[in-house]
């Protein structure tokens, strides 16, 4: 019984290796013959569905042999999968990666530099929703450090853990008109903070290199803060140290301070192409997964919390307010 059982999985994988593959001859035979958004779309929705098929173990097995079928070739011609899946900072879903995504000029003569069907492609991977959920991203903690300034009617201080070149701070109203005292950015990629320092040179941008671990760990003496978030970081943190970074993150709040974290969600679509050819890999969390990370915080200290999603349904954010 236990032979047939073996049996019976490896036919099942074989199953999927023979339609995957056929799926990526078909996206490579579609670039030959028809828009590169319509070969993408196809390629996309195929991987969603194998993924959701696969148990965990396939699909990581299959995933790390497709990187040698041509259409791998084709699809790095874009250069926002390809930045991605040669990760040149050394880790996932940096800095100017999100500038890909965001189109900062930063980038521009990188995609200029790209072929005719790399920008095609282009054109569908920073539209995809993930793309789409990470700007609307940038503009929730906009509207967030804006609504806290306004309220309080004074200057705040705001803390970005993660915070790579720090775009949402260029769409803050309360920045711009001088309502916030310091906004203290920490990260680890020495890059990131060297770009801070040049484009933020005369506002009232902190730079602090460090990691989660030091944070944890209390090495940095940062102060309080009225506003507190981290946007792209927990989609890399398991669960304990997501755990550990709320609670430390939440004892520096101010009273009446606000706590947020965003996590990409569970099913997304693209999450396929982004685990494949993007090697993009993320944590997705449900809700209660979610939920989970501040359940250790002091209840006595909490005035408010709250789960939000995004338009699509990509991202979600817990919020949480200290009395």
């Amino acid at each position: 019984m236990m032979m047939d059982t073996q049996v019976a999985r490896c036919s099942c994988l074989r199953d999927r290796r023979d339609h995957a593959l056929a799926l990526l001859d078909e996206v490579l035979q579609m670039f030959s013959t028809a828009p590169a958004a319509n070969a993408m779309s196809c390629l996309v929705s195929g991987l969603c569905d194998l993924r959701e098929r696969l148990d965990a173990d396939k699909w990581r097995l299959l995933r790390s042999e497709w990187m040698h079928h041509p259409l791998a070739r084709v699809v790095h011609q874009d250069p926002l999968t390809s930045w991605s899946y040669r990760k040149p900072r050394g880790y996932p879903g940096d800095a100017r990666l999100l500038d890909f995504i965001y189109g900062e000029a930063n980038i521009a003569a990188h995609v200029s530099s790209a072929t005719r069907l790399g920008r095609e492609i282009y054109g569908f991977t920073s539209e995809m929703a993930c793309s789409a959920a990470i700007r609307e991203r940038r503009g929730v903690i906009a509207k967030l450090v804006d609504r806290v300034a306004h309220e309080r009617g004074r200057q705040i201080s705001v803390l970005s853990i993660g915070a790579g070149h720090l775009r949402e701070a260029a769409q803050s109203r309360a920045l711009a008109e001088g309502n916030v005292a310091r906004w203290m950015a920490v990260d680890q990629d020495k890059e990131a903070l060297a770009y801070l320092a040049r484009t933020f040179a005369e506002l009232p941008i902190r730079r602090v290199g460090g990691s989660v671990t030091g944070l944890i760990a209390g090495q940095h003496e940062l102060g309080s803060f009225d506003v507190i978030y981290a946007a792209g970081l927990y989609d890399h943190l398991s669960d304990r140290v997501a755990k550990r970074l709320t609670e430390t993150a939440f004892a520096m709040l101010r009273p009446g301070g606000e706590l947020l974290f965003a996590n990409f969600a569970r099913g997304i679509h693209d999450a396929g192409y982004m685990e494949t050819f993007m090697d993009w890999r993320l944590l997705f969390r449900d809700e209660s997964k979610v939920e989970e990370i501040w359940s250790d915080l002091p209840r006595q200290a909490i005035a408010s919390r709250r789960l939000f999603m995004d338009a699509n349904r990509n991202v979600i954010y817990g919020l949480v307010q200290r009395t």
